[in-house]
């Protein structure tokens, strides 16, 4: 973008009002967000080409931003410089009728929001979006997991089927993800049968710390549940979660990362991606569109295609 279009943007954009809560940015606030986001506007929009275009800002994209935000700031402020930028887009996607320029369509500062509740980061190594075929060997990988020395297969399958819930049931509402650190806080009397499916309470996103909302589970990752179940280990008193360690303790979102790339490092297609594949990155991947939509009258065979 020419700088001094960026510039007048910026400028307008400081000026306010804007989201803070008194109308206004602080001056500390605007020392910090004026540089960052000119030069976003003029440098970072061109980094995930390489190439110079003057309207890539009305296209961001969540791998340009964080790209750049490493860059310009360094990995420990990064999320700081991508901070100043999501909240110059919510300015810039605000309709004219509402005292913004309407230059972006609404929704385009949430599209560049990262995922809390685990480590996902789109456009980092390992951190991309899986494909339909990497998830179909994930299911595959967890379907012949053998376990370990202290314990066997069934609580990995499961949580790997949890983690592919998104991708099993065909869904692609935001809204519909299983996160790693929902899957770790489910609970066994949170369980729900529906007629035709079954759902579980977890924890809401962004709401108070017991609010809940009814989460759609695939039958394949309720029967890898179901597997599971006379294995799990329990400790006295047992705080009733779904997923324990070997010694009935909680199981902590960490460990299901581990327990991810453990699984993903026996197929032969995914072992060199298992050595930095983030959790939340398996999580958000795509429904497969080959796949019917969760709740359809098809009759889908596991994901794995090698379950009864």
């Amino acid at each position: 973008m020419d700088q001094n279009v960026a510039a007048g943007l910026v400028e307008e954009w400081l000026a306010g009002p804007n989201s803070e809560a008194s109308g206004h940015f602080s001056y500390q606030a605007v020392e910090h967000y004026r540089p960052a986001v000119l030069h976003w506007l003029t440098v970072g929009c061109g980094a995930e080409s390489g190439l110079p275009n003057p309207e890539l800002h009305l296209r961001p994209t969540p791998a340009a931003l964080q790209e750049w935000a490493v860059g310009y700031a360094g990995a420990a402020r990064s999320r700081d410089a991508c901070g100043a930028v999501r909240s110059f887009y919510r300015w810039l996607e605000t309709p004219a009728g509402a005292g913004g320029p309407g230059l972006v369509p609404i929704g385009t500062a949430r599209s560049l929001q990262f995922q809390r509740g685990g480590n996902f980061a789109a456009g980092l190594l390992g951190r991309e979006l899986w494909t339909p075929d990497q998830c179909r060997w994930l299911a595959q990988a967890a379907d012949r997991y053998q376990g370990t020395r202290r314990e066997g297969p069934h609580r990995a399958r499961a949580l790997v089927y949890l983690c592919l819930n998104h991708y099993l049931g065909g869904r692609s509402s935001e809204a519909d993800v299983l996160r790693p650190g929902q899957i770790a806080a489910m609970r066994l009397r949170g369980r729900h049968q529906e007629q035709h499916r079954t759902t579980w309470d977890v924890p809401q996103k962004n709401a108070a710390s017991d609010a809940t909302r009814l989460q759609p589970v695939h039958h394949d990752g309720v029967r890898a549940i179901d597997e599971y179940l006379p294995q799990r280990a329990a400790a006295l008193p047992d705080t009733g979660h779904l997923f324990t360690t070997v010694n009935g303790r909680p199981l902590e979102p960490q460990s299901l990362l581990r327990i991810l790339r453990s699984v993903a490092a026996t197929h032969p297609d995914l072992e060199e991606a298992a050595r930095t594949l983030s959790a939340d990155a398996v999580t958000h991947s795509a429904a497969d569109p080959a796949r019917p939509a969760a709740g359809s009258s098809a009759d889908v065979p596991s994901a794995g295609g090698t379950r009864a």
